[in-house]
């Protein structure tokens, strides 16, 4: 959940702030206090922008927004060792430098930083600062959405992470992350080897296969700085349409398809450029398949569409289950798991029962098409059919006979 941020109150903003901002300050106080040219000390400079910005009705909240950006660190940085500085005033320094380590150690320590801020920091800031927020292990431990945050930071290392997730685990932390069943599972299955893990080479192997991941990160929090108040600094960078296309091609064209449909695949639309050459495709495929499994359900989870579409293949079935489980999954990709006949029955299964999914045509009818779909959740499909598809599912070879021969029927009920 993100930081609610509203408008300060006289007390809160103090009356040096107040009467150049509050409701009844004069217009040309107002500019002044948004162009930064107020004779204020820094915490109330900074306060006198957060109420501008706060406000995006407020005709100087543009001009504030740009002042914050370019205010001097100095600036910031006395503001920040301010103990009075308001929770608001310290997100809003978050959203803006959520790559400057010197502030984030500030924003990091400072005794009146909420929950949500830090988990919103921690979703986005470089490593030194994961590690000094993994650190506070009492103030992670009671906020939840932080361990959150940093298991899906790829800046985060794979040990850190690792260490956190399972204590959170042990200590019976309820964790909203969408595969926890999965780490758990690989918990419980001693995945992990914790007796003979290697930190040092862990961290590099997924450091090494993140990379695509960290430059895509770097790409959403570039985005975030321009964010309005109104929005969730943690909210995630989904891919787009011809993006998610482009890196399943990349996959495909290294790994194959996997599919033996009954007619011919359809050319590969022009996106392809923008994914990995093949040489490079092949490489990122070497690195990851030589993950160890905590990791690969860590990469599964948070990593772009090329990386589900490499590990969705992957026998652990948590792994591949991790994949399909991704908040980041889009519906072409879901049609292209759908009509892979060499994924596993689990990853199938839950395409096939997840009704958001299943409202899509072209997923139905790929599940129909697909043998491992569930029998009586094919049939059902089967009825929400158009005739020339249902023709297509009786003349198929490669689906259950007794499928076969029920859309048989249906045809010629339809005579």
């Amino acid at each position: 959940m993100a930081f609610v941020h509203t408008a300060l109150d006289e007390a809160t903003a103090g009356p040096e702030v107040w009467r150049l901002v509050g409701p009844k300050a004069p217009a040309p106080a107002k500019k002044l206090a948004a162009q930064g040219l107020a004779p204020l000390p820094p915490r109330h400079m900074l306060t006198a922008l957060y109420q501008l910005w706060v406000d995006p009705s407020e005709a100087e909240s543009a001009a504030a927004t740009k002042t914050v950006e370019s205010l001097p660190s100095q600036i910031i940085e006395g503001a920040l060792r301010d103990t009075t500085l308001p929770p608001g005033v310290i997100d809003l320094v978050a959203r803006k430098f959520p790559r400057d380590e010197a502030l984030l150690i500030l924003l990091v320590r400072h005794s009146a930083v909420q929950d949500e801020t830090l988990a919103a920091i921690a979703r986005h800031c470089p490593e030194t600062i994961c590690d000094l927020i993994a650190d506070n292990q009492v103030r992670w431990l009671a906020a939840p959405a932080i361990v959150e945050s940093l298991y899906q930071n790829p800046n985060c290392r794979m040990s850190v992470a690792q260490r956190m997730i399972e204590l959170a685990v042990r200590e019976g932390v309820e964790l909203a992350l969408p595969n926890m069943d999965e780490i758990r599972q690989a918990i419980g299955a001693g995945t992990n080897d914790t007796e003979e893990a290697n930190d040092d080479e862990d961290d590099a192997s997924f450091r090494s296969a993140s990379s695509r991941i960290r430059r895509a990160q770097d790409q959403d929090a570039k985005r975030l700085v321009n964010a309005p108040a109104s929005e969730d600094l943690a909210t995630e960078d989904l891919q787009d349409e011809t993006e998610v296309e482009a890196e399943m091609l990349a996959a495909n064209a290294v790994l194959g398809p996997g599919d033996d449909n009954d007619e011919p695949a359809e050319e590969a639309p022009d996106t392809v450029e923008a994914s990995p050459a093949p040489d490079e495709a092949k490489d990122n495929i070497t690195i990851i398949s030589k993950l160890k499994p905590m990791a690969k359900i860590r990469m599964a989870l948070m990593g772009s569409a090329f990386e589900r579409s490499v590990l969705i293949r992957d026998a652990n079935k948590a792994v591949c289950m991790s994949a399909i489980k991704s908040p980041r999954v889009r519906e072409n990709e879901v049609e292209k798991y759908a009509a892979n006949r060499s994924l596993s029955h689990d990853v199938v299964r839950y395409i096939a029962r997840r009704r958001d999914w299943t409202k899509n045509y072209s997923i139905k009818l790929q599940l129909v098409l697909n043998p491992k779909t569930p029998m009586a959740l094919a049939m059902g499909f089967l009825d929400h059919l158009r005739a020339h598809d249902i023709r297509k599912v009786g003349r198929s070879k490669n689906i259950p006979s007794a499928l076969a021969t029920a859309a048989k029927r249906r045809m010629e009920r339809r005579r």
